[in-house]
């Protein structure tokens, strides 16, 4: 969940302010990033983090206890 957000939420971001742009304020995706850092800096680039932190790790938690599980339970099935 972590890593995911941490190369997702930049993304978000981008795609975020250039879905809400004036017309003409971006030229695209590399434009909005480059001024996006040069006037918030690096961190701009994480707002929000914490939202999409909490909204990913319970997924993951999810998806790996389920995993284990059938994993578990094909054991069994070979076991037999």
């Amino acid at each position: 969940g972590f890593v995911a957000s941490c190369t997702s939420n930049p993304v978000d971001v981008i795609k975020t302010r250039i879905m809400n742009m004036k017309p003409g304020q971006y030229s695209g995706p590399i434009d909005c990033t480059i001024k996006t850092v040069r006037s918030e800096g690096p961190l701009a680039l994480y707002k929000g983090f914490v939202p999409t932190f909490v909204r990913q790790a319970p997924f993951v938690i999810v998806t790996f206890v389920t995993l284990e599980q059938i994993k578990r339970f094909y054991r069994y099935l070979d076991s037999r």
